[in-house]
């Protein structure tokens, strides 16, 4: 018996596979290096192939029939948001507070599924993993609360 394709999806996994050929082409003409000092093609070839590789496997993965309409467009909206808001929320106010809008509005995609414990924990952690990572690795300069939104007296 023939299957029916979702148009949608077949679609969403030729734009994945597009995007990290994409990638590869970008990378070709960096220098890979070695396995001992790689050099700054060895990061977009492998990520591109890896995209490539996905989506290939997603093409191909069985897909359940279902009669339900799956979009999600305040889940899109609130992610977009998010994401829109810890880029021009982080210089402005810092590292903590933008981390914070950016969990809070991904959590309003879908607020009935986690509880506030939950966001609390995500929020903690993703403070200690960004301040670690690129404050105190990366060194790069930001700040966690910028002095701008607390006046010194």
């Amino acid at each position: 018996m023939l299957r029916k394709r979702n148009v949608a999806h077949d679609a969403f996994c030729i734009v994945i596979i597009g995007f990290g050929l994409f990638v590869i082409y970008g990378g070709i003409e960096l220098s890979i290096g070695t396995m001992r000092r790689i050099g700054p093609g060895f990061f977009p070839l492998g990520l591109g192939g890896l995209m490539v590789l996905l989506g290939i496997g997603l093409l191909f993965e069985r897909q359940e029939e279902t009669e339900e309409d799956t979009r999600n467009l305040r889940g899109l909206f609130c992610v977009s948001l998010a994401l829109a808001s810890f880029a021009g929320l982080l210089e402005t106010i810092g590292l903590f507070p933008a981390t914070m809008a950016m969990v809070l509005l991904v959590v309003a995609a879908e607020p009935d599924r986690i509880t506030p414990l939950t966001v609390a924990g995500i929020i903690a952690g993703l403070w200690a993993v960004g301040y670690f990572l690129f404050v105190a690795v990366l060194r790069l300069p930001l700040e966690p609360v910028s002095s701008d939104i607390w006046p010194v007296f």
